[in-house]
């Protein structure tokens, strides 16, 4: 039995072959394209690759198994605690991967559907023209500063036209320097919309979207992220592990009957986690709907404070939409 140890990279990768009792059989360096790959495991006999999750992850197992080889994706965090060498080269992560291959100490990850990856692609886009906008708006905000000129409070609607006349009136040479940056706010705010409102009518028009945005707070963005993140419910025991795979569970530091329970663990996706906090924080200030969860949430506000408040109602929020998912239910006010 061969096992295929692969580090990828974004220029060239690692790839080890492996046979039993530990044997390196081959390997090499390939680029990081689809013929590299190919090449270097032709002719083999069927074989399990063993990949670390990563951007390139999903497309090259998609090579190998074209290849006609069986394909393990393995959570990174994990494999660590299994390589204890103290030594870390892309040559030995393909030798530890490979010999993980043959003995099955990995932690295997789930692998998306091709639409989950479409739309988590989707969102990424979009989250990507929002940082654009965020950005060229505070540096626009900033440049106009160092000339003494603040903007203030602005409606996003206004903002283009206040920044023309406030510069035109008090430094007019700025303009011609601020104008092309303020076309970039523009046109990354104008296709951010423009993508949001796709998303809407596309969640509209879908069963599982349109039942999760029946719980408060969850519109089509928070909707269409959790169901491509998450993309199969069942594969979750419980909304409680939902929530530590989003990292919205406090980290724990046990020592015999010391036990330390700290910050959220931040770990999983980060898009969907920061979706789900702006879920609870409409919720708990902007939501008119009155329901148990927001009722707990407020008095967990008045208790810890907003910003624990706002962690809390965004891990049930996790669990909440597990739970409706699996069991085809929208959400009801009316019980706790």
């Amino acid at each position: 039995m061969e096992s295929c140890g692969i580090d990828l990279a974004v220029r060239s990768s690692a790839i080890c072959v492996m046979r039993d009792g530990g044997v390196i059989v081959t390997e090499r360096g390939v680029p990081t394209e689809e013929e590299g790959l190919q090449a270097a495991v032709a002719g083999r006999a069927r074989m399990v690759c063993v990949l670390e999750a990563s951007p390139l992850a999903e497309w090259a197992a998609g090579v190998l198994e074209k290849a006609g080889h069986d394909v393990v994706v393995i959570d990174p965090r994990k494999a660590k605690g299994v390589i204890t060498s103290k030594r870390k080269t892309d040559k030995l992560d393909a030798r530890n991967l490979a010999r993980m291959g043959l003995t099955g100490w990995y932690t295997e990850v789930h692998r998306k559907s091709p639409e989950a990856r479409a739309m988590r692609t989707f969102l990424k886009a979009r989250y990507g023209l929002v940082q654009t906008a965020l950005a060229q708006g505070a540096r626009i905000r900033g440049l106009l500063r160092a000339h003494g000129i603040r903007l203030g409070q602005v409606a996003e609607s206004q903002f283009a036209s206040r920044v023309r006349q406030v510069t035109k009136q008090q430094a007019p040479g700025l303009w011609p320097m601020l104008e092309p940056l303020v076309k970039v706010w523009r046109q990354a705010l104008e296709g951010a919309e423009r993508m949001k409102k796709q998303l809407e009518r596309r969640a509209s028009a879908e069963s599982v979207p349109s039942q999760l945005m029946t719980a408060p707070g969850v519109g089509p963005l928070v909707a269409s992220a959790y169901v491509a993140t998450i993309d199969d419910p069942r594969r979750f025991r419980s909304g409680s592990q939902v929530a530590a795979y989003l990292g919205l569970v406090p980290s724990v530091e046990q020592s015999g009957q010391h036990e330390v329970h700290g910050r959220i663990t931040r770990e999983g996706d980060g898009l969907l986690r920061s979706y789900l906090i702006e879920a609870a924080q409409v919720l708990l200030t902007r939501s008119r709907r009155g329901c148990a969860l927001k009722r707990w949430g407020l008095r967990l506000w008045r208790k810890k404070g907003f910003k624990k408040a706002r962690v809390a109602v965004a891990r049930k929020l996790a669990i909440l939409l597990h739970h409706l998912w699996i069991t085809g239910e929208n959400f009801d006010p009316a019980r706790a």
